[in-house]
């Protein structure tokens, strides 16, 4: 597993400042680590991968110097600290954000400086002072439906027309650069220039006490023999409720549950559970309406049946309460969550697990979202020089995987809050499951559908899915067009 791989490396990184969140006190290593590692190869996204490829980080960077250029970043609403320190920190990812940035700027002769969007939802701040020809950034870090905003506009760059960015390297999210290239058109893209996207990647988490009490098996082994399926999770689901104070009513105030689940989470990630996407290209590459399918419609009537279940409850609009401290109090057998939130859950008294959602059916993969509400990067139309543009970003996402992703990933996420190895094999799995489905994160009619299933009287997909479908083949008709230059 990449705990064990990237272990020598941590111990001869620059970033191994001890502390991350709690901030303990710390000392940083002389030596830089090499810049060819051994890493495992995901790419089937198996559980039994344990193929091991060789990453060399740099050699492909560009050896052009750029003396005295400024590289400038726009950067959402109180996520500076994600890209850009004045000073190193105590904070473990913080710190290697920072060494990361001077590497950079060594290496190329540059400054790197950071501006804060103004928007701290969806940012198209940028926006008009780009489509006025401003060359004000050299790349945006945007909520991502508000970078598909920037690309539909004609603000942002198309990053196949950038030599100096090798969009088949490993750092760079590789289903991104397959579901969001349309017609040759590439506008936004994602990587481990940040932790935001990994952070953002749904999950589960489970309580160990629970699962003793009721003398299950936690389910990790499950996972790893590919039998950790819909049905499995729903059988114990149902078996975590209890009546806690005994009146006969169960209240989420009070009362244990065997999964709490939120509408932006579960309900939208079920959907690719079972291999369904909103969006999907056909055989040409076209990008084609394809929400609707059987297996779509038994996905969300087997997920809601568990919904109504007595031991389930799920928290959305409609409901008003949100049970946020549920799993942290103990009163919550499984609950969805997202991979960054195990920082939120250093004093929870009870031991807690992290798994994958399962599979709908065995034949299908491990599936995760990243939540739409992380970030995508654009490259604005008016930059002078884009390939120098490109280059530096190459360097900052080629170097953020090297040192920062390993920071955040073995130290911040798991040594330091998974409470056990086997919930850092899991975090192996769901990252190497990640999908992006463009019908969720660009937009669109059902952009939203477990959101708006879970907020619905009924949650009846069929009659939903049949309300919006002129709307959304409408909608979509447009976004090929605006975005890959596809008419009709």
């Amino acid at each position: 597993m990449l705990k064990k791989i990237m272990a020598a490396l941590l111990a001869a990184c620059t970033i191994c400042v001890l502390g991350a969140c709690g901030k303990d006190d710390a000392k940083t290593p002389d030596t830089k680590p090499d810049s060819t590692v051994t890493e495992p190869d995901n790419s089937d996204n198996t559980a039994d991968n344990n193929t091991e490829t060789e990453i060399d980080y740099t050699s492909d960077l560009s050896t052009e110097r750029y003396d005295g250029y400024n590289y400038r970043m726009l950067v959402r609403k109180g996520k500076i600290n994600d890209q850009y320190l004045e000073d190193d920190s105590e904070d473990l990812v913080e710190s290697a954000t920072y060494k990361r940035n001077k590497e950079v700027e060594d290496r190329y002769g540059i400054t790197i400086t950071v501006s804060e969007s103004n928007d701290s939802n969806y940012e198209t701040d940028a926006l008009n002072s780009i489509l006025a020809g401003d060359d004000a950034y050299d790349l945006i870090f945007a909520h991502s439906r508000a970078a598909f905003v920037y690309a539909i506009q004609g603000a942002a760059m198309n990053f196949n027309d950038i030599s100096t960015i090798h969009l088949d390297k490993p750092w760079w999210t590789q289903d991104i650069t397959e579901s969001c290239n349309i017609n040759g058109k590439l506008y936004v893209l994602d990587g481990d220039i940040s932790t935001s996207g990994l952070g953002a990647t749904m999950c589960l988490f489970f309580n160990k006490r629970i699962f003793d009490e009721l003398g299950y098996d936690y389910p990790y082994e499950m996972v790893k023999d590919g039998d950790w399926t819909f049905d499995e999770f729903s059988y114990l689901a149902k078996k975590g409720g209890a009546d806690l104070n005994g009146d006969g009513v169960m209240d989420p105030e009070v009362d244990q549950y065997g999964f709490r689940a939120e509408q932006w989470e579960a309900p939208m990630n079920i959907l690719y559970t079972g291999g369904q996407k909103i969006y999907d290209k056909d055989d040409e590459g076209n990008l084609q309406l394809t929400l609707y399918s059987t297996k779509t419609v038994e996905i969300y009537d087997e997920f809601f049946s568990l919904m109504n279940n007595a031991s389930c409850i799920l928290f959305s609009t409609a409901t008003g309460y949100k049970g946020s401290g549920m799993f942290s109090e103990g009163r919550a057998m499984f609950t969805d969550t997202e991979l960054r939130h195990a920082q939120t859950l250093r004093n929870m008294d009870d031991d807690f697990g992290i798994l994958p959602y399962p599979k709908f059916d065995e034949a299908d993969n491990y599936a995760t979202a990243t939540n739409g509400g992380s970030h995508l990067l654009v490259i604005p139309i008016t930059v002078s020089d884009v390939e120098r543009t490109g280059a530096i970003t190459e360097a900052l996402c080629a170097i953020g995987s090297r040192d920062v992703i390993p920071a955040f990933y073995e130290k911040s996420l798991k040594t330091k809050y998974a409470r056990d190895e086997e919930s850092e094999d899991m975090i192996d799995i769901i990252r190497s499951s990640r999908i992006y489905d463009i019908g969720y994160v660009a937009g669109g009619t059902f952009q939203s559908c477990g959101c708006d299933l879970a907020n619905s009287t009924n949650h009846d997909f069929a009659s939903y899915y049949a309300s919006g479908e002129t709307a959304a083949k409408t909608k979509l008709e447009e976004f090929n067009r605006d975005y890959a230059g596809l008419s009709n």
